[in-house]
């Protein structure tokens, strides 16, 4: 009986901590998941104006190859290209790396921060492996020994396939890289999964 009682208390214990702490959504596999991210309960969907009524249509959700979302998203993101960098920018007259990646996402009712160490804190953080189109892709500064997150693209290649991005560069604006150059290879930080994409 009292075994029972300790483990009833301890149920109600872990269920209550874990409230403000985001979920592993169900689409995404188990193997994609390095990590539950940092407390994202200031992201909530309120926050995140998101509108409940979207009409996007799925037919599976933890696939990019089927996620109109996605598709929108990468198509988006290439309206942009040439665009001019701009420091603090988040407009057509010049972006910033995560300006860019806000912009992008703000056309799908997703909120992201404007850093791209704001953006490094969100989402779900995805094995390099199962990097696919859509994750957001993070990336040490100019200095590769930092361990601060300083640049952030979108990634707009399947699963499986050498993963290319599109971003703001600070030397060519908006354009797209492979993270095979060894620049951006040693930059490689992460890459994170926004879960609001799935929905």
């Amino acid at each position: 009986m009292l075994k029972k009682a300790v483990l009833i208390l301890f149920i109600i214990i872990f269920c209550n901590t874990n409230k403000g702490f985001a979920q592993v959504p169900l689409f995404i596999e188990v193997e994609d998941s390095t990590s539950i991210p940092v407390d994202t309960a200031k992201f909530n969907q309120s926050k995140l104006n998101i509108k409940s009524n979207q009409n996007i249509t799925t037919t599976n959700k933890g696939n990019s190859r089927t996620n109109t979302r996605i598709d929108s998203l990468v198509i988006i993101a290439h309206q942009y290209m040439g665009n001019r960098y701009r420091r603090g920018g988040a407009s057509t007259a010049g972006f910033d790396c995560s300006g860019y990646t806000m912009t992008v996402f703000k056309q799908l009712n997703i909120k992201l921060p404007h850093t791209s160490a704001g953006q490094g804190l969100i989402g779900i953080t995805i094995n390099q492996q199962n990097i696919q189109k859509g994750d957001l892709i993070l990336f040490r500064g100019g200095n590769r020994r930092s361990r601060r997150i300083g640049h952030v693209g979108i990634v707009i290649t399947e699963k499986g396939e050498p993963v290319r991005f599109i971003h703001s560069s600070t030397s060519e604006g908006v354009r797209i890289d492979n993270l095979n150059a060894s620049y951006y290879r040693n930059r490689y930080v992460k890459a994170a999964r926004i879960p609001e994409l799935y929905r």
